[in-house]
């Protein structure tokens, strides 16, 4: 039977949006890069407290999808460098990447899952990832 092949389960969520950054001080000279455009998607991995409920569920991601919907609104068609949570702070990748995990990681803990790794996907050619030590 299927059902008593033995495994790691994880669920995957994603979220798509279209924003502007630019990077501070990217050139040698200490100028900043150019503002610019992409079509973002941010992918999140989850774990569920068990591995498998006996209903078949691993984790029940509905919680973390709302509040990911939640956070690709507020980063949606805006220059990320003017965000509130960006002032002083790069607009790279991998510093969304940990973003979107800071946003995430109390609503995915007060429902019993685990974030494994967030990617972040900076148009469809390139790509960062976090992947927390402990949560």
């Amino acid at each position: 039977m299927f059902t008593q092949e033995n495994g790691k389960f994880y669920v995957r969520i994603e979220g798509r949006f279209e924003s502007a950054h630019f990077l501070y001080q990217y050139f040698a000279d200490g100028t900043d890069e150019p503002i610019h455009g992409h079509s973002w998607k941010v992918e999140v991995f989850l774990e569920g407290k068990t591995n498998i409920r006996p209903d078949g569920i691993s984790y029940d991601f509905l919680t973390a999808r709302n509040k990911l919907l939640e956070l690709v609104h507020s980063i949606d068609h805006i220059l990320i460098n003017d965000h509130p949570d960006f002032k002083g702070t790069n607009p790279t990748s991998e510093n969304i990447a940990r973003w979107f995990y800071f946003g995430l990681k109390d609503e995915v803990k007060a429902s019993e899952g685990k974030i494994k790794r967030i990617v972040i996907h900076e148009g469809p050619e390139n790509l960062a990832f976090f992947e927390p030590e402990d949560f």
